[in-house]
């Protein structure tokens, strides 16, 4: 093709169907009798097409049906010739306008039932007539092109899920259940594989943190690529081989990363891979693997009124404890009221000491705390105090005085 009739194809923006029907006028493909059946036929479809999208008493929504079946039509012969006019021709010559438009409809309908998302769940999917009300009004083929290789793929990649999840002890009613998405549960028997564990999975996220923490303990990863990759069906080797790249090149400088805490990788790294249990069962066990200072002070405990009275001792500059004495408590307003009170020390100990997955909801509780607080710990009319023990007993793990 030479370089005019390049630029006049690319300039041609009529309907495939109208350049398909003129080339085989032009080279003698279609009769002046097709070209008759065609007139009688066309205005039909366009008048069901309208009552099915909208109204066929209406001039606009004839006018639009012209659109969507001259769409449709263009579409089914394109595709099916691979932009071969000659073909094309031939197809009009050989079918009824009918046929062709009905062929258009139900590549639509094929690309409708595709997965729209790579996910594993039962995907719940509108209409269809509303998908194809609008997708038969799009007059060139670069979304249908576009939308279709990302559904393709999204099936292969689906596919590819179930077998790994197979491999890995999960069920496909089980991954379903839990809407896994596919990518990461590929990239966790990925994952296994590269550290020598293909026959394991991951449960819950502290099996995960440990498993990352093994890594980082020994430095590097033994190079499996052999194994990795065996056995593996053809279909899927593409798929495991860019996931494979993807983990060496994003997350495995990651975990190997000195400067970046335990408790960071996992925070930045665990939404990528297929956990089962998302929720922690035991998350004393989960905050003593990744944030040792921060079990360290609040021994472990994850009760909220605990939490804050170790944030309440910070804030006075004293030592935390996770429970107080009215007497420790009275001290420590007498302090607050002598030094300041600080809650920005609390707050820089659960930002550089807490869980990264709990900090928000512990920033949000602390933030509350400190709204009401000044009302009663900074109170110099509450010369005996019992305003502000009232509000510590509230909100903290205040230990009554015997009587």
């Amino acid at each position: 093709m030479s370089d005019n009739s390049f630029q006049l194809a690319t300039l041609d923006n009529r309907p495939y169907f109208e350049s398909a029907l003129r080339f085989g006028v032009k080279n003698g493909l279609i009769s002046a009798a097709k070209i008759s059946a065609i007139e009688t036929e066309a205005p039909k479809g366009m008048v069901q097409m309208a009552e099915v999208f909208g109204s066929k008493y209406l001039r606009p929504e004839i006018d639009m049906a012209q659109k969507r079946i001259v769409n449709l039509v263009s579409l089914y012969l394109k595709q099916s010739t691979q932009g071969d006019l000659t073909l094309a021709a031939k197809m009009i010559s050989d079918n009824t306008f009918l046929t062709l438009s009905r062929g258009g409809s139900g590549l639509l309908k094929a690309l409708f039932v595709m997965p729209e998302y790579a996910l594993l769940g039962r995907e719940e999917k509108g209409r269809v007539e509303d998908f194809l009300e609008v997708w038969s009004r799009k007059d060139n083929d670069v979304d249908y092109l576009n939308t279709l290789e990302q559904r393709k793929t999204n099936a292969t990649e689906i596919a590819a899920a179930f077998w790994f999840g197979e491999q890995l002890g999960l069920s496909r009613a089980a991954l379903q259940e839990h809407d896994a998405d596919a990518t990461s549960v590929v990239r966790t028997a990925m994952l296994l594989r590269m550290l020598g564990k293909k026959e394991e999975s991951l449960v819950n996220q502290v099996e995960f943190a440990k498993l990352i923490d093994a890594v980082r303990k020994k430095g590097k990863i033994s190079k499996r690529t052999k194994d990795i990759f065996e056995p593996i069906p053809t279909e899927y080797q593409a798929i495991a081989d860019r996931i494979q790249q993807e983990i060496s090149d994003h997350d495995l400088p990651k975990i190997l990363s000195a400067s970046l805490a335990l408790d960071a990788v996992v925070f930045e790294l665990k939404d990528r891979y297929f956990i089962r249990d998302y929720e922690l069962e035991d998350t004393s066990e989960y905050d003593a693997l990744v944030s040792k200072e921060w079990t360290k002070l609040t021994k472990g405990i994850t009760d909220v009124y605990a939490l804050l009275t170790v944030f309440f001792c910070l804030s006075a500059g004293a030592a935390p404890k996770t429970v107080l004495t009215e007497a420790n408590a009275k001290t420590l307003v007498k302090k607050i009221r002598k030094d300041g009170f600080h809650p920005e020390l609390a707050i820089e100990f659960i930002k550089t000491a807490a869980p990264h997955e709990k900090q928000d909801s512990l920033l949000e509780e602390w933030n509350d705390f400190v709204q009401e607080a000044d009302a009663y710990l900074l109170d110099d009319w509450d010369s005996s105090f019992s305003g502000a023990l009232r509000f510590l007993d509230t909100h903290c793990d205040i230990e009554k005085s015997k009587k």
